[in-house]
């Protein structure tokens, strides 16, 4: 699900595939074996330090960049050195930096009385879970938090670690959409449920199910699943009860611990402290605690205040929601893209999105496509950022605010509508001349090679066998509940499209107030 669509994983050692998640360690070989094949690790400048770009523009011509670093030689002295002109910069630099630790009330009485903080970030340092814990030795303990990291962290020190701590508290302030990595329904890695069934129906309608079912599930059941008990109260407790508009957090270990009664659920979040006491928002308090973990994430990254000097007109655009296809500010055209950041999809991976924008920017640089015209990209990031807000609010990122950062997306829509653009999209005739093959990219699981079928960059007899092999993980009652979902709205929807010939998009008698991107020609977006 997170390899590149022009590399396969490898089989196990005993040639059959590996369909199970990856461990870190098999991630990072993954990553240099592609390097290697590709001859990646021939293009890259290590131990250099990007302090400042330099744009020029000569009447009549594009513009270009010189790009100033610094770069440390072994005996510690600090070379600067200039290069360039380039005509064209990709920042390809994430946006988690620096830990975010909320000012609290007491904080310093705390850290005076003998309280310890922790922020998750740090734990990825450590060799091992003895290294990474051995601080919580005995330790009454309390965490803030519930993204993969956090709940990664409290089954390691809680199950994985031969000294946990004596007590541990998890502190949630909001619910949140848990999906566990193994279905226990059917045993399989929920990864094969990411399907295009699931994912392509408006998220109205993706939600209801989810809330319906979760609904369904707890009602009927009859084993007394703690586990299940608690993913739902958590779905509950999001407000308006959307869980399909959120992130998901896709670990159910936190879950397991607090099922096994190993850490205790407080809903709410830290008030204040009183010494090592930790008031909670809802009244209640904790006493005599040890050490704080903090699983709240990253402070905004202002890159061009605080890393690099921008010179010769106003830096680029940092908010994705303001940038066409949150690739490439309109101010700069083709000459400054933005690639893995602020594109977090609320199920799915990181790294399949920002493929699909890296192939967006080589076939623009490589003149295989042309950008629209500036005012017809700030129209269509203008759009994308409205329906970004409709879509998730201003509370995760998105919006209207310029000083959003983060950014999430809506994971297959998304790349679909990159891949458009790109144009190596899956395409709807293949209902007719490949049925098994677009029914197996309609129910089965979601791989980034579904864009390497056909179009620019296209290794089409790659693709098809890797999906031809990728496993059904849906149960068939799933994916007859969705199909019947699916063809419920279509059915409410034949009335309209009877009476608006439009919305088939095979004729357009209308004048949209909003410019449309089209390919008018092979290499015209």
């Amino acid at each position: 699900m997170t390899c590149f669509s022009d590399y396969e994983p490898k089989q196990r050692s005993d040639g059959k595939p590996n369909w199970l998640h990856k461990t870190k360690e098999e991630y990072v070989e993954y990553l240099r074996e592609y390097a290697v094949h590709y001859k990646v690790k021939e293009t890259l400048r290590m131990g250099e330090k990007v302090v400042k770009i330099s744009m020029k523009t000569l009447p009549g011509e594009k513009a270009t960049y010189n790009i100033t670093t610094n770069k440390w030689l072994p005996d510690g002295k600090k070379v600067e050195q200039t290069d360039g002109p380039y005509d064209h910069i990709a920042f390809c630099i994430g946006g988690n930096r620096e830990p975010f630790i909320p000012d609290i009330p007491g904080a310093e009485g705390f850290k005076k009385a003998g309280g310890e903080y922790h922020h998750s970030a740090e734990f990825g340092a450590a060799k091992s879970v003895e290294e990474a814990f051995n601080w919580a030795d005995g330790k009454r303990v309390v965490g803030l938090g519930m993204g993969e990291s956090m709940a990664d962290i409290y089954g390691i020190m809680l199950e994985e670690h031969p000294r946990p701590p004596k007590d541990c508290y998890v502190a949630i302030r909001g619910g949140s959409w848990i999906i566990p990595r193994v279905n226990p329904l059917n045993g399989k890695v929920n990864d094969w449920d990411s399907t295009r069934l699931r994912y392509s129906m408006p998220k109205w309608a993706h939600n209801m199910a989810v809330s319906f079912c979760g609904f369904l599930a707890c009602f009927f059941d009859t084993t007394g699943d703690k586990e299940q008990a608690l993913r739902y109260k958590l779905m509950t407790t999001i407000p308006g009860m959307k869980p399909c508009y959120k992130p998901a957090t896709k670990s159910n270990r936190f879950i397991s611990v607090i099922a096994k009664e190993k850490a205790k659920l407080v809903h709410a979040g830290i008030e204040k402290f009183e010494g090592k006491n930790v008031h909670f928002t809802n009244g209640k308090i904790v006493e005599d605690v040890d050490s704080i973990v903090f699983g709240t994430g990253f402070r905004p990254f202002e890159l061009f205040s605080e890393s690099i000097t921008f010179e010769g007109q106003a830096p680029p655009e940092i908010c994705p929601c303001q940038r066409f296809l949150r690739t490439f500010d309109p101010k700069f055209g083709s000459g400054i893209g933005f690639i893995g950041i602020g594109i977090r999809p609320l199920v799915g991976s990181i790294p399949t999105v920002a493929e699909i924008q890296a192939r967006l920017f080589v076939a623009v640089v490589s003149n295989e496509r042309v950008l629209p015209p500036t005012h017809i990209m700030e129209a269509r990031a203008a759009s994308d950022a409205e329906l970004a807000y409709r879509e998730f609010g201003a509370e995760n990122g998105n919006a209207r605010s310029v000083t959003s950062w983060k950014g999430i997306t809506n994971w297959i829509p998304f790349m679909d509508s990159i891949a458009r653009e790109v144009g190596c999209a899956p395409k709807p005739i293949w209902m007719l001349t490949k049925p098994f093959l677009a029914l197996k990219l309609m129910f089965g699981p979601m791989t980034v090679m579904h864009y390497r079928l056909t179009g620019l960059g296209a290794k089409p007899k790659m693709a098809e066998d890797v999906i031809r092999r990728l496993p059904i993980g849906s149960r068939f009652s799933d994916m007859a509940f969705y199909t019947g979902i699916h063809s419920s709205i279509a059915l409410f929807r034949w009335p309209v499209l009877f009476l608006k010939p439009i919305t088939y998009r095979l004729i357009d008698t209308s004048q949209s107030s909003l410019p449309k991107i089209r390919m008018n020609s092979k290499k015209v977006m």
